[in-house]
């Protein structure tokens, strides 16, 4: 049998994320107080993060949400949550993996946590512009040129 060395740091983020889902999931089903608000902040690069573009664009590598008074259809599911928010008097929906949270916040009670998010695994974002730039039949020369210091 292989024997393994104890991460503590990845089983205290699952057991955190869990009760951010917990508190989710409780929130979606009307048993939290209206007293409560929760700032979560996530990555907006994670590839299972589903946002409208003129978002991402605005936000292109870290957003934070406000859920307290005007929000809709929250769904809690065993990876990630998806919300309906109000942008620009437009409702847009969200989904955002668990695994893509780096801060949650309820001023309420004053709680606040800070997670250490994992590299994804897959295919890094220069990695994907290497596969899409094979496609292209125009290359840049200036790209491959030393730069003068």
């Amino acid at each position: 049998m292989k024997k393994i060395f104890i991460d503590y740091g990845e089983r205290i983020n699952t057991a955190i994320l869990g009760v951010i889902k917990d508190i989710l999931k409780d929130l979606e089903e009307s048993k939290i107080s209206s007293n409560h608000c929760f700032y979560i902040t996530f990555k907006t690069k994670n590839s299972k993060v589903d946002i409208p573009k003129h978002l991402l664009k605005e936000y292109p590598n870290e957003m934070t949400i406000v859920l307290q008074n005007q929000y809709w259809n929250l769904s809690v599911k065993k990876n990630n949550f998806s919300v309906a928010l109000s942008f620009n008097k437009k409702r847009e929906t969200l989904t955002i993996p668990f695994n893509a949270i780096t801060k949650f916040y309820d001023p309420f009670v004053k709680f606040s946590i800070q997670l250490e998010l994992k590299e994804e695994k897959g295919k890094t974002e220069k990695e994907r512009k290497v596969k899409k730039s094979k496609t292209n039949k125009i290359i840049a020369l200036d790209d491959f040129r030393r730069k003068n210091d």
